[in-house]
């Protein structure tokens, strides 16, 4: 009998990041959605409002739910920035995978928590 061996084990309380979140974070620091010490701007306050809007949810990833139901920005913009793309066949806007991750790195901002772990 022979046992399996897990090269990366879980630590409990500790959490690793991936790739797609690091990169997702740095782009979110250039465009000054996030600040370096991982807290949410006011620009990336309005768009984590807009990309709720495009969902149609009221909270996401256990953040606070939100009291304003105003856009920021419009679809047109977040499509250039490749958060939303249209989709044909159900005739609605969805978010794609990078907008899904930035929306991820807005809550835990909210949060305090943004900074990536390594």
């Amino acid at each position: 009998m022979q046992w399996k061996i897990n090269v990366k084990e879980y630590v409990p309380g500790k959490r690793h990041d991936t790739q797609e979140y690091f990169s997702v974070f740095t782009d979110a620091i250039n465009r000054k959605f996030v600040t370096l010490t991982g807290s949410i701007t006011e620009k990336g306050y309005k768009i984590y409002l807009s990309l709720l809007g495009v969902v149609g949810k009221s909270s996401m990833y256990g953040a606070p739910p939100r009291k304003s139901y105003v856009w920021f920005f419009k679809t047109d913009e977040l499509i250039e920035h490749e958060l939303v793309k249209y989709d044909e066949i159900n005739c609605q806007y969805i978010l794609t995978n990078k907008g899904n991750v930035l929306i991820y790195v807005l809550v835990r901002s909210i949060n305090n928590d943004g900074v990536p772990k390594i």
